[in-house]
């Protein structure tokens, strides 16, 4: 009785199953999905962005594709562009599909990101979308899993299968700075890839065994699975408590090749173009130099000298490095997204139009103290640095189309004792003129840094209407100082913190439940509070003024003056310098800050702290700069700002004035003739020839298979080859007729193509024998047939090939069968 359809699916789907599956292959294969998943979840512990919704799912298909290309028939190179072709559409599919809407809307937002990212990178933009991160990413995870199953399933080289992404693993553990622990995943790495070491040995035994004619026991694998696990955990304990003494050494010496030219140039256009994660990455000794800063646990600043600054010691200085313009759950990052390269000096900044007389021009030279720097410093707001500069700024859009510029680095990594010369208007303005300076803000301003922060806690605002309230604070320059003083007097100075709890935003805890913190925690508190009240206002950071120092004529700063403040804007007289934290000194504009007496009994958190004096290794900033000049006419002391001697505006709204007037936005600047200007267009280049070469090969591959295996399934390689050789004679544009016999077609062919006679021949008459002749043949003679059919076949077609490809593109020349003819003409005669 004939079996039902069920049974015979069953029995082909066990036949199937056995055909790819042998005794092993899948534990290892749930043993690679395990391997790529663990710098997949290193990866996102440490903070990158990644949205692993489609990450994980690419990673389990990397591994059943190439599984089913390592035991298919296709060589490495077919089966490496094949994968990639399925790789790249199952990619762009997965993200679409985790994409908000429908199938349709998520393919269009994909591709759309996709070519924005790629036109910044070229135009050299500043773009960090986390989506076109996510599909490079799970392209590498692709090839990593495609190359790690057809080692591990075709060649049975596991270490060049799990190189590549213990190589991903150990570079973020090292890069990886914050307080999550990435142990772990290394560890569960390290184990299991012991148990793919101890499956390639089995392996190998096996057939060695199954050569030599040994039976091996079936429970022998799983015997040696069970032996190799206990191994490898115990190898992986005692590498555990083996003491590295020298691992500090060891540390130091990377650190140092990180700090390479090229490896920094690498990481800025990384910066540019992804969103890092808490790494502290190839850099040099340059503070708040990264494009974000993460509020985290305790700081430690030496007392090495980073730089000496000349400069009339006549007012309060700051050293900017950079601005931090968007805050997201104890994360600052900038709001930039342009890279301007000037590799001719000087860089003049288009400055916004101010107040006449409300800031004065101060030259400033920095003579470099460190060994390396990749930043620029400079008192804000710059409008000339004579250097070659490589400046991420945005373009305001008003009505100079300004420069609001975040960093500026140079193009080259500045030396211990190099210098440069800034030229910074520096405000002047008076509290009366600032207190009238209104809230008529430009769009620019109020689309950045107005307006309430979505992570930003109930009870943190709350606290800041309180402030204002009580304080009664009606203008934004009065707001501005209420929350700055509450905060100096209510918050004390420590920069031994802990890391702020997880789940809470880390302002929150420092104004509610630790109230002490360090300059980072007052300049985002502070910039959180104003904005909810509608005040403009940023994160500055770099360095505060250092101390003055007679003999060298300029200020020593040192690393342990590193610093964040608070930039406050006002029309008409723009950022404006605020300082919060309650280790230095205050800053005056000829005003009385309110003090902690104006705060009534009921503000939420009682001004019962004082500021607590700094630790041993960083003492607090002198009032009067050490050696300063007392007899010169008209010198303040360098941190009270000089009251300015400007007549106050009467006018609640003052008119201002530009400082640069152009007419049309600034011309775009040549790019450098740098290694990242090469770099860029190449690789670019690279790419685009990559892809012309995969469309090729896809293509020549598809006509191949058109012209040579299209109807061919089932027939045998004679009858094959003579299918071939009618299909492949139309290129010649030979015609046979049906009723021909093979005979008769040979003589049209060879007429045709007389230096094909000999296997043309071959291949009709063992087409004949092979169709009309007796069948009884042994499998050795059937064999050779076969081999001779093959071997006729391949001359045949190349000689057809070479002589369409003659009649193509060089019709000029002489053509065989004219010659041939001349040839038989010539015999007769």
């Amino acid at each position: 009785m004939r079996p039902p359809n069920l049974q015979r699916i069953g029995r082909r789907l066990v036949t199937l199953w056995h055909s790819l599956f042998a005794p092993g292959d899948l534990p290892t294969l749930i043993i690679s999905v395990i391997l790529l998943l663990m710098p997949a979840f290193s990866l996102n512990a440490a903070g990158w962005l990644l949205d692993m919704n489609t990450l994980i799912p690419v990673i389990v298909l990397s591994v059943v594709f190439g599984f089913l290309l390592a035991r298919s028939q296709y060589n490495e190179l077919v089966g490496l562009l094949i994968g990639a072709i399925y790789g790249g559409c199952l990619i762009l599919l997965i993200a679409a599909i985790n994409a908000p809407g429908d199938l349709g809307s998520g393919l269009y937002e994909v591709f759309t990101r996709s070519f924005q990212w790629l036109s910044d990178a070229v135009s050299g933009g500043i773009n960090q979308d986390e989506l076109v991160f996510t599909l490079l990413v799970a392209g590498l995870f692709w090839f990593l899993g495609y190359n790690l199953i057809w080692h591990l399933f075709r060649i049975d080289r596991v270490w060049r299968a799990v190189l590549p992404p213990a190589l991903i693993l150990i570079t973020n553990s090292v890069y990886y700075t914050g307080s999550a622990s990435l142990d772990m995943y290394l560890i569960l790495f390290t184990f299991f890839t012991l148990l793919l070491i101890v499956r390639s040995n089995m392996e190998m035994r096996e057939w060695e065994w199954y050569t030599n004619g040994m039976r091996v026991p079936r429970s022998l694998r799983n015997q040696v699975f069970r032996a190799g696990m206990v191994l490898a955990f115990v190898i992986l304990s005692i590498a555990w408590l083996i003491p590295q003494n020298d691992a500090q050494d060891r540390l130091r010496q990377f650190q140092e090749f990180l700090a390479s030219d090229p490896l920094i140039e690498m990481s800025e256009l990384w910066n540019r173009l992804f969103a890092s994660a808490e790494t502290q990455g190839p850099t040099t000794a340059d503070y708040y130099g990264g494009d974000s800063l993460q509020l985290g646990g305790a700081i430690r600043l030496g007392a090495d000298e980073v730089f000496h600054v000349s400069t009339p010691p006549t007012r309060r200085y700051y050293w900017r490095s950079r601005v931090f313009d968007q805050y997201d759950n104890g994360r600052w990052t900038s709001a930039a997204d342009i890279r301007l390269t000037d590799p001719e000096a000087p860089l003049d900044v288009v400055q916004e139009a101010y107040v006449t007389g409300s800031r004065v021009p101060v030259q400033q030279e920095f003579i470099m103290g460190l060994g390396a720097s990749r930043l620029v410093y400079y008192a804000a707001q710059p409008s000339r640095i004579d250097l070659a500069t490589r400046a991420d700024l945005r373009y305001t859009g008003d009505s100079v189309n300004s420069m609001a510029i975040s960093v500026v680095r140079p193009l080259r990594v500045l030396y211990q004792g190099d210098s440069y010369t800034v030229t910074s208007l520096i405000s002047t303005a008076s509290a009366d003129q600032l207190r009238a300076a209104g809230t008529n803000y430009p769009v620019w301003v109020t689309n950045t840094y107005h307006g309430y922060i979505p992570t930003m806690t109930s009870r943190t605002v709350n606290l800041a209407r309180q402030i204002v309230t009580e304080a009664n604070a009606t203008t934004p320059y009065d707001q501005a100082r209420a929350v700055e003083a509450w905060l100096r007097v209510n918050i004390t100075y420590n920069e031994l913190i802990p890391t702020p709890p997880e789940g809470q935003d880390p302002i929150d805890w420092v104004l509610f439940d630790y109230r002490e913190g360090y300059c980072n925690y007052y300049a985002s508190a502070m910039v959180l509070m104003l904005r909810s009240l509608g005040v403009p206002a940023r994160m500055a950071a770099g360095f505060s003024q250092g101390e003055w120092n007679a003999g060298l004529n300029s200020f020593v700063v040192r690393e342990r003056d590193a610093h964040t403040w608070v930039e406050v804007y006002f029309p008409g007289y723009g950022w404006v310098d605020f300082e919060p934290t309650s280790a230095q000194a205050p800053l005056n504009r000829g005003d009385i800050p309110p003090t902690p007496e104006s705060f009534p009994t009921n503000t939420p958190l009682p001004p019962t702290n004082t500021p607590t004096p700094l630790p041993t290794d960083t003492p607090p900033p002198t009032s009067t700069p050490e050696g300063q000049p007392t007899d010169a006419v008209g010198v303040q002391p360098p941190d009270v700002q000089a009251t300015p001697t400007l007549t106050p505006s009467p006018t609640p709204t003052p008119t201002p004035t530009p400082f640069v007037l152009p007419t049309q936005p600034p011309p775009e600047r040549p790019q450098p003739r740098s290694a990242l200007s090469f770099i860029l267009p190449a690789l670019g280049v690279v790419f685009g020839l990559l892809m012309f070469t995969l469309a090729l090969i896809v293509t020549a591959f598809l006509i191949y298979w058109w012209w040579e295996w299209r109807g061919m399934r089932g027939m045998n390689p004679i009858v094959r080859a003579y299918a071939r050789l009618e299909r492949y004679i139309g290129l010649l544009g030979i015609r046979t007729r049906a009723e021909q016999t093979p005979e008769e077609r040979r003589q049209v062919i060879i007429g045709e193509i007389p230096a094909a006679e000999p296997p043309i021949t071959a291949i009709t008459r063992l087409y004949t024998a092979e169709r009309y002749g007796t069948p009884r043949r042994s499998p050795a003679q059937q064999s050779k047939r076969d081999e001779n059919a093959d071997r006729a076949w391949t001359d045949t077609r190349s000689r057809i090939v070479r002589r369409w490809a003659k009649r193509t593109f060089l019709p000029f020349l002489p053509d065989d069968r004219k010659r041939g003819r001349r040839r038989r003409r010539s015999a007769g005669e």
